[in-house]
């Protein structure tokens, strides 16, 4: 923040030799910021932990003022873009532009790393969280930007506005290891997740959907300390798989199959209801439309190419594709007949590089991950692929620890264990062993919001449904069988 009407005092006052003596407290007074709360010492923060302060403000949808004040757990500070940068940093006080370098330095372009600032001290600053290019030259931000009553954003800015700025580096910035990198996710808004098992937020429960044995579809759910046992969903029999996503407008959990017949089913009032007459190849995948406020519903059809039903089936372009797509706030990543990695950005099919993929890709936030043919397991972000190297079979599975603003893949390893990486400021952990019990195929994963876990569900090679779940601080539980029921 840059308060104009105050440039002359800040002006007389260098003239006259006092601005450097001045307390920051004073400065930010004298330009023209509110001060909010005032603490003890600024923090020492870890840049995981910038990020995550950087979202409750995001999440809050905070509107800018150079004058007002927004008040959370990580305190009191002033709404406007410095306000928002000493609140991710954890600063005494909301610092303004002009006195930021108070209490950071200046680096080079190519050492920026997310939780570091790029700065004009006479107009704005940002908070820096990743490249969008491979070239790094334009970041990806997140900025309290105004006009008043807007609410910060996270995008991207072009090389030239970019150029504008000089990058600093908070002096209290904590490095989890020696290698300063960072893969932690960024997010600007709660993620609505779908799959076969979805955390309930209506009723604040774990809730579970399969296929049985006899190729009904089944229930079960977790609250407080226990399971509440199988229940079947009418006696239809099913060819695939069922998905379920909690709508976050109704609070009503919606949940699809594809039936013997091919047709895409919905439970409705204890009935399963066709979605058209369409017959259809690939399981449902669900997809939240923030805009129409509707559950979107997306299969492969017999000729590969991808069908999306609102109010009828309708086609996304021409590109056929293998297996099932994966869901990306409004982008769509899917394996193509020719094993590549493409992406539909909303009215066409993109090839995103990289090496010939094996597995239906996975997603979370706006990290991509897909198994090649050496076994290893890829990251693709922002047109970047990296290695988290592995080796295993079947699609791995990614989710977003919304807490912890971190994320953590699993992944079917060698001798059928189950595997486990995380990625941290210091970069991807190396893929863990856990347990030893041996399971049929890949795992699936989710994080449930109630509890802050991350669940872990598989099959073994008898059938059975196994669970294991991940808590910060306690770690890793135990795998565990849900029942003696058979899940096919």
């Amino acid at each position: 923040m840059r308060s104009w009407g105050m440039l002359a005092v800040a002006a007389a006052a260098i003239t006259f030799g006092s601005t450097l003596a001045m307390p920051d407290v004073a400065v930010a007074a004298a330009e023209g910021g509110g001060i909010c709360g005032t603490y003890e010492a600024n923090s020492k923060i870890t840049r995981s932990e910038v990020l995550a302060r950087s979202r409750t403000w995001i999440s809050a949808r905070v509107p800018y003022s150079q004058s007002a004040c927004f008040n959370n757990k990580y305190g009191a500070y002033r709404t406007d873009c410095s306000g928002f940068i000493s609140m991710a940093w954890g600063l005494r006080i909301s610092y303004t532009t002009h006195i930021l370098e108070q209490v950071a330095h200046r680096i080079d372009w190519e050492d920026l790393r997310p939780g570091d600032a790029l700065n004009d001290r006479l107009n704005h600053v940002a908070l820096f969280v990743g490249w969008a290019d491979a070239a790094k030259t334009r970041p990806i931000v997140r900025e309290q930007a105004g006009p008043d009553g807007s609410v910060p954003v996270q995008r991207v800015w072009s090389a030239a506005t970019a150029r504008q700025y000089v990058p600093l580096r908070y002096n209290g910035i904590v490095d989890a290891s020696g290698n300063t990198s960072s893969d932690t996710p960024v997010t600007d808004k709660p993620v609505v997740e779908a799959g076969p098992q979805i955390s309930n937020t209506g009723e604040q429960q774990l809730e579970i959907y399969a296929r049985a044995a006899d190729g009904t579809i089944i229930t079960n759910f977790h609250k407080t300390s226990r399971w509440n046992g199988w229940q079947q969903l009418g006696a239809e029999l099913f060819a695939g798989d069922p998905v379920a996503l909690m709508n976050p407008e109704t609070k009503i959990v919606e949940v699809f199959a594809r039936g013997t017949d091919g047709k895409v089913y919905r439970r409705v009032d204890g009935k399963w209801l066709s979605l058209g007459d369409t017959a259809v190849a690939g399981d449902p995948v669900l997809q939240w439309n923030d805009k129409s406020k509707a559950v979107e519903v997306l299969a492969r059809g017999a000729d590969g190419v991808l069908l999306r039903f609102t109010d009828k089936w309708a086609p996304l372009g021409e590109v056929k594709i293998q297996g099932s797509p994966a869901v990306a706030d409004k982008d769509l990543y899917a394996r193509s007949a020719d094993d590549k990695l493409v992406k539909w950005d909303g009215e066409k099919w993109q090839d995103q590089g990289g090496a010939l993929i094996v597995s239906d890709p996975s997603v979370a936030v706006d990290q991509v991950f897909v198994r090649t043919a050496t076994g290893s397991v890829e990251q693709y972000a922002a047109g970047v692929w990296k290695s988290l190297g592995g080796k295993g079979t079947g699609a791995p599975s990614a989710v977003y620890n919304s807490t912890t603003g971190s994320i953590d893949v699993l992944q079917l390893g060698e001798g059928g264990i189950v595997e486990h990486s995380r990625a941290t400021d210091g970069g991807w952990t190396a893929w863990a062993k856990l347990g030893t019990t041996k399971i049929a195929e890949a795992p699936s994963a989710m994080y449930h919001a109630q509890t802050k876990t991350i669940e872990v569900f598989a099959r073994t090679d008898d059938g059975k449904l196994i669970r294991r779940f991940f808590k910060e601080k306690a770690g890793w539980s135990q795998w565990a069988l849900l029942s003696d029921r058979t899940v096919s």
